[in-house]
């Protein structure tokens, strides 16, 4: 502010000096006083509109100070009707925004990647599940980021829907179909050996891998290697037979 008070006069003395250096031999004492007057005179004025400018300024901070204190005492009544405080809210907020960050890596997977992480896209909506079991989630400033949140998870569904690939069951006198064998066809893996990744990924219909019965409809993974989690359950199962 002091910078500001000070540059117009700065510039009408260097105004005056430039003035008065170039005309000084043809100027008379009366015209020169003229000019001083001139400059003074401008220089008063814009003091005054400078003052009249900060006077304004000051107004509009103290009007943004009772604005942000009005909202901030809005918020934290907001918070209270839903049984929270402001602390609460912000650490929910910030466990929004890891999800939304989570989401937004997963859009940029291609497809097999994203067949890849399948379980971080089901961990993801099950943790968007739960923040609407948080009664914060009711209030505009977090309901309005989760119903974005719940629309990033539907695409993501809907990107796993189009790109997994099933496989029905047959017989065992007719197909031959066990895991292994299931494994080894060209058009699922071409590798008997990862036979786990089938298991694994319908843990809810195969309880045990040697046992699978006609008609049943098997998620078939993506990728070409094992996990380290479809490796142990290998191990697991192999140490009880």
């Amino acid at each position: 502010m002091k910078t500001l008070r000070i540059l117009p006069f700065v510039i009408a003395i260097v105004s005056l000096l430039v003035a008065v250096g170039s005309a000084q031999e043809k100027m008379s004492k009366d015209d020169w006083q003229r000019e001083v007057n001139r400059y003074t005179q401008m220089k008063t004025d814009l003091q005054a509109k400078l003052a009249d400018v900060n006077r304004k300024i000051e107004s509009l901070q103290a009007d943004s100070r009772r604005l942000d204190a009005d909202y901030t005492t809005c918020k934290n009544e907001l918070y209270a009707m839903v049984g929270s405080n402001a602390e609460e809210a912000a650490a929910f907020g910030r466990e929004i925004e890891a999800a939304e960050n989570g989401a937004i890596e997963l859009l940029r997977l291609s497809d097999t990647e994203l067949m890849q992480r399948s379980a971080d896209v089901s961990a993801l909506a099950a943790k968007a599940k739960g923040f609407r079991e948080n009664k914060l989630s009711l209030l505009p400033e977090f309901s309005d980021r989760l119903d974005a949140l719940d629309q990033k998870i539907a695409s993501l569904q809907r990107a796993l829907a189009g790109a997994e690939k099933w496989y029905t069951v047959g017989t065992w006198a007719r197909d031959r179909d066990c895991l292994w064998n299931i494994a080894k066809k060209k058009d699922i893996y071409n590798n008997a050996w990862l036979w786990p990744k089938i298991w694994m990924g319908n843990k809810d219909k195969i309880k045990n891998p040697d046992l699978i019965y006609p008609g049943q409809k098997l998620r078939v993974p993506a990728g070409n290697q094992l996990t380290a989690e479809e490796k142990a359950a290998a191990r697991r199962h192999s140490s009880k037979n």
